[in-house]
């Protein structure tokens, strides 16, 4: 179902942009006859709410690929949480949820600060973000 809807997002912006291009191809002719120029503002008429169609379809799937990304970080983070009894470090993070270090970073330092959690440098100079499991 994901394959077809972008395929389909990808079908419907290409021909919406296609479709924009021609009032600009026409503008640009000398040799425009009036008829040409009343179909491309047609084509215009039509291509805009294609162009919009399809900019939507993709925007619904990039929100919701956002959405399965963060809840994928989440359930990582918690079941992390768990078996490490609540130390962390971000290169545990970013490998389990398969993460680049600086997002892994990041989100760790969002959750620190939400949970309130300690930092722990150990004597390699590794840091560990230890959070409390008690309610």
């Amino acid at each position: 179902m994901k394959r077809f809807k972008k395929i389909s997002a990808g079908l419907v912006l290409t021909f919406g942009i296609l479709l924009l291009m021609v009032p600009v191809v026409v503008s640009t002719r000398r040799e425009a006859t009036s008829q040409d120029k009343v179909d491309a503002v047609g084509s215009l008429i039509v291509a805009i709410p294609v162009t919009f169609w399809g900019v939507w379809l993709a925007w619904g799937m990039y929100q919701q690929e956002q959405k399965e990304v963060l809840e994928h970080l989440q359930s990582t983070f918690y079941r992390l949480l768990q078996d490490e009894n609540g130390r962390i470090s971000v290169l545990k993070l970013a490998m389990a949820a398969k993460l680049p270090i600086p997002v892994a970073q990041d989100y760790l330092d969002q959750k620190a600060r939400e949970y309130d959690a300690r930092f722990e440098v150990t004597e390699e100079g590794k840091i560990f973000y230890n959070f409390t499991l008690e309610g």
